[in-house]
């Protein structure tokens, strides 16, 4: 994969390409506490089939960390893949995205739909139902988008404690922490993680999520304004969305959706099973 850097409005964004290059496109956008290596297991058999672009997200990777949650907003972070596309030159794209970045493909969908072919969400939930959660459910399995937006405390909480911290996270699914550590992508991870203003990059996604887009998604479903775009939605069985109506929840605001729910894996399938998932990303695309 060949390394790429592009500033746009005075922060400095990283992704990486391969595959086909003169292929259809598709645009891999990770989750939190991530960066594109995630997807490893999964783009050895997309770049078979196609031009892959795999981007760090704005806070996290080696892309820039600025300050002020204004700046995690998911229009702003969309409106950066919108630049990194036009900057390779793509018109047209299959936009996949796991957690964190299955979010922003969401608000690139709505605001630029004309650059989307095919969209897939993975192991995500519409941010206005995960906000709509009892007290009781979001302890249980969304605890951190709570704890995460409040002011101060978290970062105070975090600092020194940085791989404390990071460990938790990554170890939510069955002997995952084992597999990231023999592949070496630990290390990746929590180099980056260690970066000056990762973590309080990565609490500004979430708390700006909560304060500027939790509204405007809100108002979307209120207006009935739904998406249009042949959507794959993938979820674990391990996972925050096993049991729930995932499918009729999301046609609240996606007309065309195919749902599957994955076996034997949790939270981070992509790295769990990450053929299997590239093999459902294929087929969707046929």
């Amino acid at each position: 994969m060949k390394s790429h850097y592009i500033t746009i409005d005075n922060t400095k964004l990283h992704y990486v390409t391969g595959g086909i290059d003169d292929g259809p496109v598709c645009l891999l956008l990770h989750g939190f506490p991530q960066s594109w290596i995630t997807w490893r297991n999964v783009i050895p058999l997309l770049k078979q089939h196609h031009k892959i672009i795999a981007v760090d997200l704005r806070g996290y990777g080696d892309s820039d960390k600025p300050d002020g949650i204004e700046n995690y907003t998911n229009k702003i972070m969309a409106q950066d893949i919108a630049e990194i596309l036009a900057a390779q030159n793509v018109t047209d794209a299959y936009v996949v995205g796991h957690d964190r970045g299955a979010r922003v493909a969401r608000r690139l969908a709505y605001d630029n739909p004309e650059l989307i072919n095919r969209l897939a969400l993975i192991e995500i939930m519409p941010m206005e139902y995960v906000y709509s959660l009892s007290a009781q459910e979001a302890a249980k399995k969304y605890w951190h988008w709570v704890f995460q937006v409040v002011p101060d405390l978290p970062e105070t909480l975090i600092s020194g404690k940085e791989e404390e911290y990071l460990k938790f996270l990554l170890s939510r699914g069955d002997g995952l922490f084992e597999l990231l550590s023999s592949d070496d992508s630990w290390d990746e991870y929590l180099s980056r993680w260690k970066k000056p203003g990762a973590v309080k990059a990565a609490l500004s996604d979430y708390r700006a999520s909560y304060k500027f887009d939790l509204p405007e998604y809100q108002e979307k479903i209120e207006s009935a304004d739904k998406l249009n775009i042949d959507t794959l939605l993938l979820w674990a069985e391990n996972g925050n969305l096993s049991g729930l109506p995932v499918e009729e929840i999301w046609k609240q605001s996606i007309n065309n959706v195919t749902g599957y729910e994955l076996k034997n894996c949790g939270h981070y399938l992509i790295e769990e099973i990450g053929e299997e998932v590239a093999q459902y990303i294929l087929d969707f695309d046929k």
